[in-house]
């Protein structure tokens, strides 16, 4: 009787790049929700995360690729994949990533590009991004909104494309948050643009930048015009329109407590996290989906802070002009930037598990 001999399994190795958590936590909210997307399809204990470029960080110029000195450790990876998430299709993306690319692709090893999307979606963003897909083909790209999708299809660049969500939709798959025992409560996050002062009455009060009924009463709100004129400018002159804010704002608003997350600590200005009360700020992720899986209401000028409140079940409205909210009407929260929503989560469900499908049937 002679022995049958198998041939081991090679089991893939997979790098997610991740980080910059304290600087926009909601990174992290798809950095996680990515690793869980990505153990379905290559198996757990296959995925691990590595770090990010350097020239991602706050303020540098990306144009200019990433820091001089810096030894591009990514380069060396020994990776059958490697993963990139988030709206990476930048102009700069190409000076960012290059060398890398250069490096790995030369090993064989195979670019993913999950939950992508473009950052501005302007003519110069396209042809920067064109052209380097075209020099690294990935192996396949699952986009997180429908714009980006429609664009990238219409390049026919001939590798398996998906039109995708943004991956912290994924993130409840990853991570049961604790129940709380703090009383009901309304998430207010705006640690980029101004908080708008809130005010409850019969009808919208004149003048008002944004109103929405809710439990019979209508909130309206106001946004403090010089403050975030500054903060509409820049990042630096954000901080500023911080610092000039001198109002008293509540610990409480019809009968809920106030909880005010702040999605950027680093660089960690305390006058600015904590200026007004009930202030919760981390640099984990964990904490934040605690908040928003158990909020009453989440308004934010965060696009994650939202995602996170809808993929929890939880009801969310968005206060920014960035073209990156783009995403959510993939999820069918169309009206997210006028009244607060929330998703279908039996919905969510289904999608989440084509998605997963999808990629495994392409690599």
């Amino acid at each position: 009787m002679t022995s049958m001999q198998t041939t081991p399994i090679t089991k893939p190795r997979v790098a997610l790049v991740s980080g910059f958590w304290g600087q926009n936590i909601g990174n992290a909210f798809f950095n996680i929700g990515g690793k869980w997307i990505l153990e379905q399809v290559f198996g757990e204990g296959n995925v691990a995360f590595i770090q990010d470029q350097p020239g991602y960080r706050t303020f540098h110029d990306q144009s200019k690729g990433n820091p001089a000195n810096d030894i591009e450790l990514l380069q060396y990876l020994d990776v059958d994949y490697i993963v990139l998430q988030g709206p990476l299709l930048t102009t700069g993306f190409a000076q960012l990533w290059r060398p890398t690319f250069k490096a790995l692709t030369a090993r064989g090893t195979k670019i993913i590009l999950l939950g992508a999307a473009f950052f501005k979606f302007r003519d110069e963003e396209y042809a920067a991004a064109k052209a380097f897909l075209q020099e690294f083909p990935p192996a396949l790209i699952s986009t997180r909104d429908s714009r980006s999708y429609e664009q990238l299809k219409t390049w026919d660049l001939a590798m398996p494309l998906y039109d995708g969500m943004d991956s912290a939709f994924f993130a409840p798959k990853a991570y049961t948050p604790f129940a709380l025992t703090a009383p009901p409560y309304v998430a207010l996050n705006f640690d980029r643009y101004l908080e708008p002062t809130i005010t409850l009455g019969a009808a919208a009060k004149p003048g008002a930048d944004f109103s929405f009924e809710r439990n019979g009463k209508v909130w309206s709100l106001e946004v403090p015009k010089l403050s975030s004129r500054l903060a509409h400018r820049s990042k630096v002159q954000a901080y500023l329109g911080h610092l000039i804010d001198r109002r008293q704002l509540p610990a409480e608003i019809d009968g809920l407590m106030v909880m005010r997350p702040e999605h950027r600590v680093n660089p960690h200005m305390t006058y600015k996290i904590y200026q007004h009360p009930n202030a919760v700020a981390s640099d984990e992720p964990w904490t934040y989906f605690n908040i928003y899986a158990n909020a009453d209401l989440v308004l934010a000028d965060r696009v994650h802070a939202c995602v996170a409140a809808l993929a929890y079940g939880q009801t969310a409205m968005l206060f920014t002009p960035s073209p990156r909210q783009a995403l959510f009407a993939r999820v069918g929260a169309t009206e997210i930037r006028n009244r607060p929503v929330s998703i279908d989560l039996a919905w969510l469900e289904e999608e989440r598990q084509k998605e997963v499908a999808w990629l495994k049937a392409q690599v």
